[in-house]
């Protein structure tokens, strides 16, 4: 039991340790792509340089081209950022973004968006071929209910004889 008591006590003090030699952690870089309509890429960065411009650019996953030029993003004191870039996602399917540093090639963040995830259909999807789920409900109630009178209407018409 006493053996016990210090080494408690040491794993204690050796936390308390670790606690104040590690610094606060730094919140990681963030890129998300989103789009409300068809026609407009929003991008928001969090996690950057405070209060600096970054470089911005798009490309089209399946092409591998660039999506218009190239452009800066001025983040505010907590290093985030919102830019509207007007973009057809229709010709567009799967983009990618990259946030560099300003005059630098160090990449900060790179992050990814699909049309799936859009408000907009793609063109190249296959045709629905599943059930038309209305029509064979309002099928099923009918039967059901054909079925119910076909075996009360049986049911009135059969007397055992004694």
């Amino acid at each position: 039991m006493r053996r016990r008591k210090p080494l408690a006590m040491l794993l204690l003090v050796m936390a308390a340790l670790l606690v104040l030699v590690v610094p606060a952690a730094r919140a990681a870089e963030t890129l998300v792509l989103t789009c409300k309509v068809c026609t407009e890429l929003v991008l928001t960065g969090k996690g950057l340089p405070a209060n600096d411009s970054v470089r911005v650019s798009v490309v089209d996953v399946k092409t591998g081209a660039q999506v218009g030029s190239q452009f800066y993003a001025d983040t505010d004191a907590n290093g985030a950022f919102i830019k509207k870039v007007p973009m057809d996602l229709g010709k567009h399917p799967a983009l990618e973004a990259t946030v560099w540093k300003r005059d630098t090639s160090n990449v900060l963040v790179v992050a990814a968006h699909t049309r799936f995830t859009a408000p907009c259909k793609p063109e190249d999807t296959l045709a629905f071929t599943g059930s038309n789920t209305p029509l064979l409900l309002g099928i099923g109630l009918v039967l059901m209910v054909a079925g119910g009178l076909l075996l009360r209407g049986s049911r009135r018409a059969y007397t055992p004889a004694h």
